[in-house]
């Protein structure tokens, strides 16, 4: 893409573990979407902890993506997800909007060799 001459690319690439079973719903439009959430842990320690603090990003994923992750992916899995940021505007109990950012995921690949969640219930 090209903007005033220059090349703008909102592209984000993110590998994490699922921090809950993937939970698919349908919007007012008939569209499925699962929200999940990512935990991604960081390749450093804090200096005022020692420790390594993790990040938990909130990915959205669409269609019969939704479909396929429901199938193969719970709690724990680790995964990678290419998309785009996106901004959501929220609005407080109390009034005020706020703006927060959130990732809206193209691609999930899936690198745990974790089973169908139905093939684990039947165990």
């Amino acid at each position: 893409m090209l903007y005033g001459g220059e090349n703008i690319y909102n592209y984000v690439m993110l590998v994490g573990r699922l921090t809950d079973d993937v939970t698919v719903t349908v919007t007012k439009t008939g569209k499925k979407v699962a929200n999940i959430t990512l935990a991604i842990n960081r390749p450093f320690k804090s200096p005022q902890t020692d420790s390594y603090d993790t990040d938990f990003i909130e990915v959205s994923i669409w269609d019969e993506l939704c479909d396929v992750a429901s199938s193969y992916l719970k709690k724990g899995s680790l995964v990678a997800v290419k998309g785009r940021l996106t901004a959501a505007y929220d609005k407080l109990e109390s009034g005020p909007y706020f703006n927060r950012i959130q990732v809206t995921g193209e691609r999930v690949i899936f690198l745990s060799s974790n089973e169908s969640k139905k093939d684990s219930e039947n165990k």
